[in-house]
């Protein structure tokens, strides 16, 4: 079992690891430049090893297009990334939501939330629904829509107005690869909690 744990985690990091051929040839794209722009992806001038990307072509109605799998990924990088967090902060600095109970697992607090709140947790999974039914990238799939990949338009305070091309690039770029490292912690924050020592840094913690 720690051997599967650990080829998925291994599986996980070379998968941004860019192949030499590639690098020798200037074809990769650096990272820096692949944020959003799905012909860019199109063009097969990211990693892609598999050749994943050219199924579309092969049959677009049943693989989706580069610009729906950017969606995904980025939204799985947010979810990811808030659940992160909240797996840290009831543990470690005690702050809590109503029925959760601190140094409890988030498993556990799960549970007690969904069984004493059950009223709060419907309005949670209603308001998820109606947000993924108003952002849903249906158009995506084929390679068309209007917006970037992971662009709602959700700008409260005005900070996007604010930036000019290039730092939103980088902010795009940085929310990336931290989504990516908050998907693999999550998977490992998992793995611990269902495989007790299957991660060595947080033994025992989840």
């Amino acid at each position: 079992m720690y051997i599967i744990v650990f080829l998925c985690l291994l599986v996980s990091c070379v998968a941004f690891v860019p192949t030499t051929t590639r690098i020798m040839s200037n074809k990769l794209k650096m990272s820096d430049e692949m944020v959003g722009a799905s012909v860019e992806i199109n063009n097969g001038e990211v990693y892609d090893p598999l050749d994943l990307f050219k199924l579309h072509d092969v049959a677009p109605t049943v693989f989706p297009h580069a610009k729906w799998l950017r969606e995904a990924e980025i939204k799985h990088c947010r979810i990811a990334m808030l659940a992160s967090i909240g797996a840290f902060v009831p543990t470690d600095l005690g702050i809590t939501f109503p029925g959760y109970t601190a140094g409890s697992t988030p498993v556990e607090n799960l549970n007690q939330f969904v069984t004493n709140y059950p009223l709060a947790f419907a309005q949670i999974i209603l308001s998820i629904g109606l947000i993924e039914g108003a952002s849903f990238p249906g158009e995506f799939w084929f390679g068309k829509g209007d917006r970037e990949p992971g662009d709602l338009g959700y700008d409260p305070i005005g900070a996007r107005r604010k930036q000019t091309t290039a730092q939103a690039q980088k902010v795009q770029l940085q929310e990336l690869k931290n989504g990516r490292l908050a998907m693999m912690a999550m998977a490992a924050y998992t793995s611990e909690h269902w495989i007790p020592g299957s991660v060595p840094v947080i033994p025992g913690h989840f």
